[in-house]
């Protein structure tokens, strides 16, 4: 029994046996520290569900409306003339486009904001068998009978609350017509940077939001893009009311959206 006693001691006090024993010890703290590390990162990637593996970011849309009425009107104004001859309608023609020019000045219309649209002149022609050769032309002859000048001037009214009175008083001092009227947004600038400021305002709260629901942190943006649906040329659907000098163009309030896209860092 001694004998076994002083084997076990023995044993114990071998070098070789005491490196094994230390070596397994360490062995053994480093698995756990390994497992626990494990359980960590596993906790971390559970909380970026949504998030790529290893991207550490994350992307937010945000979208900003500002409703605005149009206060710039553009339309054409387009006289016409016809006469029997190509220098009778010019000239008539023209003096009309001069009064209608002059009533646009006195409207304090600038001469930048006027250009001319269309120049035209046409034959008129008509089918004719007096004094015609019917066995040469059975159907009768087409002759000129007469010629028509057209002039059309593209107009910019940047005072919105006299656009039925320009419209009126064009037509009074010769315009034979006023078309394709279309309402655009003077300045542009101005609204794409009210609906980009109201955008981002979007775009922060959503990622706030997003950050206190996974339970993370979001770091500062590092990337951002926009874009802008404008109504650059606003057909007006609204009445025309009244008439001659009181004539009233009602212009509707229309839409301008901007849409932002940032990308942020995850702390």
């Amino acid at each position: 029994m001694e004998s076994q006693y002083f084997e076990k001691e023995a044993k114990m006090e071998n070098p070789m046996f005491k490196a094994l024993t230390i070596i397994l010890i360490v062995l053994l703290c480093l698995g756990i520290i390994y497992l626990f590390f494990g359980i960590q990162n596993l906790s971390k990637e559970t909380k970026y569900i949504g998030v790529e593996q290893g991207d550490g970011k994350i992307e937010v849309v945000g979208s900003g409306i500002v409703y605005i009425t149009p206060d710039t009107a553009v339309a054409s104004f387009t006289a016409i003339t016809e006469e029997s001859t190509i220098g009778s309608a010019l000239n008539k023609n023209r003096e009309k486009i001069n009064r209608v020019t002059d009533f646009l000045k006195r409207q304090g219309i600038s001469e930048d904001d006027f250009k001319v649209l269309d120049f035209n002149i046409y034959p008129k022609y008509q089918w004719q068998t007096t004094g015609v050769d019917l066995t040469a032309y059975p159907n009768g002859r087409r002759v000129i009978v007469a010629y028509e000048a057209v002039e059309s001037l593209e107009v910019v009214i940047k005072d919105s609350d006299s656009i039925g009175r320009v419209i009126q008083g064009s037509i009074d001092a010769g315009a034979s017509q006023v078309s394709n009227l279309k309402f655009i947004i003077g300045d542009q600038e101005k609204v794409k940077d009210e609906a980009r400021k109201l955008a981002i305002e979007d775009a922060k709260k959503k990622a706030s939001e997003i950050a206190t629901l996974l339970g993370i942190r979001i770091g500062n943006a590092f990337s951002f893009t926009e874009e802008y649906d404008i109504p650059e040329i606003l057909f007006s659907d609204g009445p025309t009311t009244g008439s001659g000098a009181n004539m009233e163009i009602v212009v509707r309030e229309n839409k301008v959206e901007a849409r932002v896209n940032i990308l942020y860092n995850i702390k």
